[in-house]
C-alpha cells in the first residue's frame, strides 16, 4: 500500500514538474510580446518606406522615359533635316556640273561661230 501511494505520488509530481516545464516553454512573457510588437511595427514601417522608394522610383522613371522619348524625336528631327539637307546639296551640286557642261558647249559653239564668222569674212 505504502509502494502504490508513493507510485501515485511520483508519477502525479513528474507529471505535474513535465507539464509546468512545458507550459513555462510556450507562454511568452510581456517583454517577448512587447519586442515582437515593435518589431512587427518596424517591419511595417520599412515596407511602407519601401513602396513609397518604389513608387518615386516609378514616377522618376516615367519623366526620364518622357524625356529620352522628346530626345528621341528631337534627333530623329534632325537627323531628317540632316538628310534633306543632303539631299538639297546633291541635286544642287548635279544642277552645278550640268550647268558648267552647258557653259563649255556654248562656249565651244561661240569659238565655232567666230571661228565660221572670220573664215567668211575673209572669204
Amino acid at each position: 500500500m505504502k509502494n502504490k501511494t508513493l507510485l501515485i505520488t511520483l508519477l502525479t509530481g513528474t507529471l505535474a514538474f513535465a507539464s509546468t516545464h512545458a507550459f513555462a516553454q510556450t507562454t511568452q512573457t510581456k517583454q517577448e510580446t512587447k519586442t515582437e510588437q515593435q518589431e512587427a511595427k518596424d517591419r511595417a514601417k520599412a515596407d511602407r518606406e519601401r513602396l513609397n522608394d518604389a513608387s518615386d522610383l516609378r514616377k522618376d522613371t516615367k519623366v526620364d522615359a518622357r524625356v529620352a522619348k522628346a530626345n528621341a524625336k528631337e534627333a530623329k528631327r534632325i537627323d531628317k533635316e540632316a538628310a534633306y539637307a543632303a539631299k538639297q546639296a546633291k541635286r544642287a551640286s548635279k544642277m552645278e556640273a550640268k550647268a558648267q557642261r552647258n557653259r563649255a558647249d556654248a562656249n565651244k559653239q561661240a569659238k565655232k561661230a567666230a571661228k565660221a564668222t572670220e573664215k567668211s569674212n575673209n572669204n
